[in-house]
C-alpha cells in the first residue's frame, strides 16, 4: 500500500475540499472549506475548518474552530482556544485558552487553563483540571476534578476520587465523590445530594461577596465539617458547622450507607 502524501506549507493555506493526508505541516494558519483527515496535524498559525478534523495527533499553535468533529486516537495539544460544533475526542487534551465542544468532550485527561463549556455530556476517564470553570449541560464523569472558576452541570456529577472547587457550584442533579472540598466565591447551590466520604465547604477569604451554598441534602459517613451552606437534611456521624450554618432538619448520627 503507498503512504499518502504529506502537506506542507512555509505560509498559510486554505484546501476547499475534503482532504487525506499522512502529515500536515504548516508554518501559518489552514482554512479549509471540508474535512481534514491526517495521521499527524503540525500547525504554527489558527485552523479554521468547516468540516470535521481527524487525526492520530493535534498540535496547533493558535486556536481552533472546526465545525463539526475533533477525534484523535491520542493527544491533542492547543495553545489557544478551542471552538467545536460537534463533539471532541482524543487520549489526552490540552488547551492554553477556553474550550466550548457541543456534543459532548471524551477523553482520558483534560487540562484546560480557561474555561470549558460543553452544550453535551463530559467523560473523562482520568483527571479534569480546569483553572476558568467547568460547565456542562449534560452529566459529568471523571476520575479526579479540580476546577478554579466553579463547577456547573445540568446532570449528576460522579467522580471516583476527589473534587476540588473554588468559585460556584451549580449543579442539577446529585454529586457524589471520594472527598467534596469547595471553597465558595459566589451564590452556589446543588438541586439534589451530596455524598462524599469527605466533606469541606467554606467561603473563600478571596470571596468580594458573602456567599452560601444551598443543597437538598448532605451524606457522609465520616465528619464533615460546613460554614456557609444551607442545607434541608444532613446525615453524617458528626458534623463540626461554622455559625453561617442552617439546616431544615437535624444531624443524623447512624449513617446508613445503603440510604
Amino acid at each position: 500500500m503507498s503512504r499518502k502524501l504529506d502537506l506542507r506549507a512555509l505560509a498559510g493555506c486554505v484546501l476547499e475540499t475534503d482532504a487525506d493526508f499522512d502529515e500536515v505541516y504548516i508554518l501559518g494558519g489552514l482554512v479549509s472549506n471540508g474535512s481534514l483527515n491526517a495521521n499527524l496535524v503540525d500547525i504554527k498559525g489558527s485552523v479554521k475548518i468547516r468540516g470535521s478534523l481527524w487525526a492520530n495527533r493535534l498540535m496547533i499553535m493558535g486556536g481552533i474552530n472546526i465545525g463539526e468533529d475533533v477525534i484523535t486516537e491520542m493527544d491533542i495539544d492547543i495553545k489557544g482556544g478551542v471552538e467545536v460544533g460537534g463533539k471532541i475526542q482524543a487520549r489526552n487534551i490540552e488547551a492554553f485558552g477556553g474550550l466550548h465542544a457541543k456534543e459532548g468532550i471524551e477523553a482520558s485527561n483534560m487540562v484546560v487553563k480557561g474555561g470549558v463549556k460543553c452544550n453535551n455530556k463530559i467523560h473523562v476517564e482520568g483527571l479534569i483540571d480546569i483553572a476558568g470553570g467547568l460547565e456542562a449541560q449534560g452529566e459529568i464523569l471523571a476520575a479526579e476534578i479540580s476546577a478554579i472558576g466553579g463547577l456547573a452541570a445540568e446532570g449528576r456529577v460522579k467522580v471516583v476520587g476527589p473534587i476540588n472547587v473554588r468559585g460556584k457550584v451549580e449543579v442539577e442533579g446529585d454529586i457524589e465523590c471520594d472527598e467534596f472540598i469547595f471553597l465558595i466565591s459566589g451564590p452556589s447551590f446543588i438541586n439534589g445530594k451530596l455524598q462524599a466520604n469527605r466533606i469541606k465547604i467554606e467561603l473563600d477569604e478571596h470571596a468580594k461577596m458573602e456567599s452560601f451554598m444551598r443543597v437538598e441534602e448532605i451524606v457522609s459517613p465520616n465528619k464533615i465539617e460546613i460554614d456557609y451552606v444551607i442545607a434541608e437534611r444532613v446525615v453524617c456521624p458528626k458534623m463540626k458547622a461554622g455559625e453561617n450554618t442552617r439546616i431544615s432538619e437535624p444531624i443524623e448520627k447512624d449513617y446508613d450507607p445503603d440510604y
